[in-house]
């Protein structure tokens, strides 16, 4: 796959016969259509980054998914918390990624033991090289130092704002 940075710094996704998803397909199909998104790092404090990621999407029309088991029988902005990716009830489009290198260990095992292979988006401050290379070996799409927002923002016109 190649990768190739534009003049405002955002990463394109070059399909090489690989399987994964271009960075086209995921603006257009995932990004300005909302999908299924599962915010790994979720967090019940809402004055923290991925909290207002949180709100911006849900406004958006996005399905959102919290997953941190420390948070498991909490709610944020009504929406109940995950222990692990498996245990959500849906299938996924986008696992969004807040927790740092550091405590992604586990990542790997859980996404394997999916039926499905959801495209992987390290907001900024979750890049993992390491982490990106295996699963991009293993056929996963992944989006690194992206924010999800900006990059609606950037690229899906006007916010929808409810009444």
């Amino acid at each position: 796959m190649k990768v190739s940075i534009n003049a405002v710094g955002i990463c394109h996704l070059h399909k090489k016969g690989d399987g994964r998803v271009e960075w086209e397909k995921i603006i257009q199909n995932y990004i300005c259509s909302p999908c299924k998104v599962g915010v790994l790092g979720a967090t019940v404090e809402t004055g923290r980054p991925v909290s207002g990621v949180m709100s911006y999407l849900m406004l958006q029309g996005f399905k959102l998914y919290p997953i941190n088991p420390k948070y498991v029988g909490l709610k944020i902005f009504g929406l109940d918390f995950y222990a692990t990716i498996r245990d959500v009830p849906d299938v996924l489009d986008i696992i969004s990624v807040f927790i740092s290198p550091q405590n992604q260990a586990f990542l790997l095992d859980d996404l394997e033991n999916l039926t499905y292979k959801p495209i992987v988006w390290m907001q900024p401050g979750a890049e993992n090289p390491e982490l990106e290379g295996r699963l991009k070996a293993l056929g996963y799409s992944v989006v690194s130092g992206q924010c999800l927002m900006a990059i609606h923002k950037l690229h899906c016109g006007k916010s929808r704002r409810r009444p």
